[in-house]
């Protein structure tokens, strides 16, 4: 692909950062962040310091994890590790960051506090030395048959939970500064996102699933019967939104992701759509992706202009040309849409197929908007 037209790409959802440019290559570099306090460990290859590093194996349970001045509150990069009603606030960074491993449970606990003190990427295709491209609250990249349940995500500078994919990209590596990326791909196959509550996660979605990589896949991922309300203030004090939403999306050059439920789910007056299934890069499809039964109203509020108020976003049209991308069989049935322009707002040639939603619009609005 010419390079020169990959920088150029560009994403709907502005909580995911899509940096082509730093595919390629790894980086051997120090931490990003200022010196770190004596309770900092050395987080494995990674370049970060963490609060806690796990071992394989390690049920982690019942504290609270203090991790002021360090990058990460817990580090993962072990499998078979369970993290169950622990308390994680202060990271610079990610509060939970899980890498390149399988079989991981986090359930039961409070994630607060984190991510306030990274550099964020200024613009959805500049690179520049110390940006960090995503940070969430809790973060799987690269990891697969992992569950995440009933956990309290609030209050922290990055989003709420991301589940992406890792290889010469690392979506949780700061460009030009961090530690030793993976020169191959790493897939993300079987995970659960499930019940857990979310809101005030500031310059980033609630939940996000993604590819950066090129030619890598996502795919059997499960959001179900989450709560994502607004919080208050909806700005944070350096003015970045409580983003929200659910994104399913690929965002990697040629990149898969596939097989995604997101079912009965409520998701409440969030900055972007309740939900997003995108094609975001050339190339690249969201294939097979079933939004079904959730409760969606008041959504997109960050958009003056179309698509306005939108409860379900579908969209393969990139900026400024299309280039092999595609949404392919999706379907959105069977949702309560209330207090939105659209319900259903999509573009691009690959039409949603859409049935049995219950969906209530505003003045002028339209329940179902192809264009």
């Amino acid at each position: 692909m010419n390079r020169s037209i990959e920088r150029r790409w560009r994403m709907r959802a502005v909580c995911v950062i899509a940096a082509a440019t730093a595919i390629g290559g790894s980086m051997s570099v120090t931490a990003a962040f200022a010196a770190e306090p004596a309770h900092c460990q050395v987080a494995g290859e990674s370049g970060f310091t963490a609060a806690v590093v796990a071992h394989a194996g390690q049920h982690l349970a019942d504290r609270t994890v203090d991790a002021s001045g360090c990058d990460v509150g817990i580090y993962v990069d072990a499998p078979k590790v369970t993290i169950d009603r622990v308390n994680v606030r202060g990271a610079n960074a990610a509060g939970i960051l899980v890498q390149n491993t399988s079989h991981i449970t986090i359930s039961r606990s409070t994630v607060t506090g984190n991510g306030f003190h990274t550099t964020k990427p200024v613009s959805h295709d500049s690179v520049n030395p110390g940006e960090l491209p995503q940070a969430f609250g809790i973060s799987l990249f690269g990891v697969s048959h992992a569950t995440l349940s009933r956990n309290t995500v609030y209050n922290n500078g990055r989003g709420g939970i991301g589940v992406m994919d890792n290889g010469p990209f690392d979506p949780g590596q700061v460009f030009m500064g961090g530690g030793t990326t993976s020169p191959v791909n790493v897939p993300v196959v079987d995970v659960t996102v499930e019940r857990n509550t979310l809101w005030a996660n500031y310059a980033g979605c609630a939940i996000v699933v993604s590819a950066f990589n090129a030619d890598n896949t996502v795919r059997n991922v499960t959001i179900a019967s989450n709560t994502i309300r607004q919080g208050t203030p909806v700005f944070d004090s350096a003015g970045d939104p409580d983003v929200g939403g659910i994104v399913a999306q690929s965002n990697g050059a040629g990149s898969v992701v596939s097989d995604i439920a997101i079912s009965r789910n409520t998701v409440r007056d969030s900055g972007e759509a309740g939900v997003i299934v995108h094609a975001a890069a050339p190339g690249s499809k969201t294939m097979n992706v079933t939004v079904d039964r959730n409760v969606l109203s008041g959504n997109n509020w960050l958009h003056a202009s179309a698509p306005d108020t939108a409860g379900v976003v579908v969209d393969s049209r990139l900026i400024p040309a299309d280039l092999g991308q595609a949404t392919v069989h999706t379907v959105v049935s069977r949702n309560t849409i209330t207090g939105q322009f659209y319900g259903i707002w999509a573009q691009g040639p690959d039409a949603p197929l859409a049935s049995r939603n219950d969906i209530t619009v505003t003045t002028g609005g339209e329940p179902i908007h192809l264009q």
